[in-house]
């Protein structure tokens, strides 16, 4: 069986590590995978080290340009004509509607679409929010089935005409071969850690308006951001315009985490918009307590009070409230935090996401 996914972009944030999981579990399983995207960003390295076939489309990237958008709409069915997939797996926006239009017309058995957090519940112009809308309705009516990654996605989805039987949620998952050591920091100071690119989805702004709050209100801290985006430069002069830079470090994208979980005491995701997150299921992987939002399928991994502490997005004072919660109560930080490890273990593993994936492509009974 020939699979080919579609993604719009490159680099490495939550809808690449979902490509990349899926597409190396199903070649292990046998099956051929390709995987076509913009640019030239990490996914493609991880992708080329694992054995994995890429094809780049210089042509495709978020934001829209119309000669560009012809150029991609060729590219992309010349690309389907000569690979001729079993299935086109579709993900994001743009890579979505124009990866099922070309499927439908070139007659691919099976057309799959995940919605990775619904994009017109993006902060946009109202116009441009009811055209994100119209397209997402389009693409999930060209697709055979469509997966979303929370049940708020779901709800969303399934509320369009001649939808609402395609929709399936599979959650994102981890594998938990090897837990985590359970040492933290046992100095005063508290250690917080955010993993997230820096765009304005992730709701940055509002975690450095909190820390800054609790700097002025004498709390030992130091917070430190991995990622990289175009909110950078609009962070930097934040930081230094509050006096933050012995409180807040930008350490950049590190291709590798898993050596720093243990090194924080709370994991921070202040963001306005999201799907479901893969950091708070390695968050909870590590054992971490997490301050987040309500956003999106946020509150399907961490419950209020029991696996983290939940505040409306963009809400900087709620936020510093709860960091400062967690800094004064470790006990209940690490009730929680070991409460989440115990939740996400049971319910967004590895192996389910796969084994429910199967089921959508149609592989079950067959070699899947």
């Amino acid at each position: 069986m020939k699979i080919l996914y579609l993604v719009t972009k490159s680099n490495w944030g939550g809808a690449q590590k979902y490509v990349y999981d899926i597409a190396t579990s199903f070649s292990a399983r046998g099956h051929e995978c390709v995987v076509g995207f913009g640019g030239n960003g990490e996914l493609a390295e991880r992708l080329e080290g694992a054995h994995i076939r890429t094809h780049s489309f210089s042509s495709l990237a978020r934001d829209i340009r119309v000669f560009k958008e012809i150029k991609s709409c060729v590219d992309i069915a010349l690309f389907v004509y000569h690979e001729k997939p079993d299935i086109i797996h579709v993900n994001s926006s743009k890579a979505g509607g124009l990866g099922a239009l070309i499927g439908r017309l070139l007659g691919v058995k099976r057309i799959i679409f995940t919605v990775h957090g619904a994009p017109f519940r993006e902060e946009r112009m109202l116009l441009s929010r009811y055209a994100i809308y119209i397209v997402t309705w389009i693409t999930c009516l060209l697709a055979h089935a469509v997966i979303t990654v929370s049940k708020q996605d779901e709800r969303d989805i399934a509320r369009m005409i001649g939808v609402s039987k395609k929709v399936t949620t599979i959650y994102n998952g981890l594998t938990y071969d090897l837990l985590p050591e359970r040492t933290r920091p046992k100095e005063r100071t508290t250690y917080i850690l955010t993993v997230g690119e820096l765009v304005a989805n992730k709701g940055l702004a509002y975690a450095l308006e909190a820390v800054s709050m609790l700097k002025n209100s004498g709390k030992a801290f130091h917070y430190t951001i991995f990622g990289e985006g175009k909110e950078r430069s609009k962070l930097e002069r934040y930081i230094t315009m509050k006096g933050l830079h012995d409180y807040v470090t930008l350490r950049g994208h590190k291709t590798n985490l898993e050596d720093e979980w243990h090194n924080y005491a709370v994991f921070l995701l202040p963001s306005v918009k999201e799907g479901l997150p893969y950091t708070l299921i390695e968050a909870g992987r590590a054992m971490l307590p997490v301050v987040t939002t309500t956003t999106g399928g946020i509150p399907e991994i961490v419950r209020h009070e029991e696996t983290g502490l939940l505040v409306p997005p963009k809400d900087s004072i709620r936020l510093a409230e709860a960091l400062s919660r967690y800094m004064d109560d470790r006990n209940t930080a690490k009730k929680h935090g070991t409460a989440l490890h115990d939740h996400v273990v049971q319910h967004f593993s590895h192996s389910k996401m796969i084994v429910e994936t199967a089921k959508v492509y149609g592989l079950v009974g067959k070699k899947a």
